[in-house]
């Protein structure tokens, strides 16, 4: 009996225990469960009005729209659409503070805006479904921005895209795991779990043999680089100009770097072989592309800004920050008032 009342009492505790954590969690990162998306746009969408709260990267909170999106509230035949990954779904800045919102004021009512941003939609998976996007509207944007942080193209990458055979990513909102994943605390554990948590518990069981490998590591010989396949560029290329062409719309396309901070205080950009082909062949099929590479390295030794990364994470690293997203706004807005200037976007 007393065993019994003991282990109530382990249970009894563990349980408030969860309960505190998922109290203190609601103000520090609650996020929505991705459920399938039935338009069939994207691989899945967040909940109808879901609510979000950020502070693990970024200090941000807001609310999605009724599509499931980060926007104010949902736009009827838009005449710009937003597309990208988890940069674009932007729940690390203020909803306020995003890409497509600041660029929607810039145009102050000139062009309506919709952004569908989406965690974990790479370049490869927004180009598969942009058939899809489309689609959705009585009458297809006259303007789709898409997000892209890399510009090396495969041929596999492409076929995956015209077979639209890219990697789906199912929601698991349902069974067991859908109602772990509604318990903050479960979620959070997991996520910790699969960063690594478990190995601080781990014996290093050879620090020698670690250190002996680190130092063969040096002197291993850099793997050189993939070929570019200018096959594929051009097959993916000619496949958005069918787009344009078929749907009467405009593609803009702009790449973000990631960026390095080095220890003399100046600021390394990623840059490599594949973005001049990348930009010679959007220039080729009249595909407007932005690299923001020397914006952001202005705002850098001018600003003292960086466009990734937050003070509750790393700077220079990981998400776009509100300084990115209104450097890109800046961009995004001068090139479409380009465009229409030059009679390429009709009003």
């Amino acid at each position: 009996m007393k065993f019994i009342k003991e282990l109530l009492k382990i249970i009894s505790a563990g349980i408030v225990s969860v309960a505190i954590v998922c109290g203190l969690l609601c103000f520090y990162d609650i996020k929505p469960i991705h459920k399938e998306n039935p338009k069939r746009n994207t691989d899945y969408v967040c909940p109808p009005n879901s609510i979000w709260v950020k502070a693990t990267e970024g200090i941000a909170f807001g609310k999605n729209d009724a599509n499931g999106f980060n926007n104010k509230s949902v736009v009827d035949n838009p005449d710009i659409i937003v597309l990208g990954s988890s940069h674009m779904e932007a729940v690390n800045v203020m909803q306020d503070k995003n890409t497509a919102y600041l660029l929607s004021k810039k145009l102050n009512g000139k062009y309506s805006l919709y952004n569908m941003g989406v965690s974990g939609h790479d370049f490869f998976k927004v180009c598969q479904y942009l058939p899809a996007n489309l689609e959705l509207y009585d009458k297809a944007p006259k303007l789709v921005i898409i997000e892209t942080s890399t510009v090396n193209i495969s041929q596999s990458n492409v076929d995956e895209v015209i077979e639209s055979s890219v990697y789906y990513t199912p929601s698991h909102n349902t069974g067991i795991i859908g109602i772990l994943q509604r318990v903050p605390f479960f979620r959070t554990l997991y996520h910790q779990i699969k960063s690594g948590l478990l190995n601080l518990f781990m014996p290093d069981s050879a620090p020698f043999a670690a250190k002996t490998n680190n130092i063969e590591k040096n002197k291993e010989v850099p793997a050189p680089e993939e070929k570019i396949d200018s096959a594929a560029y051009k097959e993916l290329f000619s496949y958005l100009k069918e787009m344009e062409d078929k749907y009467g719309t405009q593609i803009i396309i702009f790449y973000h770097p990631a960026e390095k901070l080095m220890d003399d205080g100046t600021v390394f950009f990623d840059s490599n072989k594949y973005l001049d082909t990348f930009k010679s062949f959007a220039c080729e099929y009249e595909i407007s592309f932005i690299d923001m590479t020397d914006r952001f390295e202005e705002m850098y030794y001018n600003d003292n800004h960086v466009p990734h990364g937050f003070c509750t994470g790393l700077l220079a690293d990981g998400h776009i920050n509100k300084y990115g997203h209104a450097a890109i706004a800046d961009k995004l807005y001068d090139e479409i008032i380009k465009l229409e200037e030059a009679g390429e976007l009709c009003r």
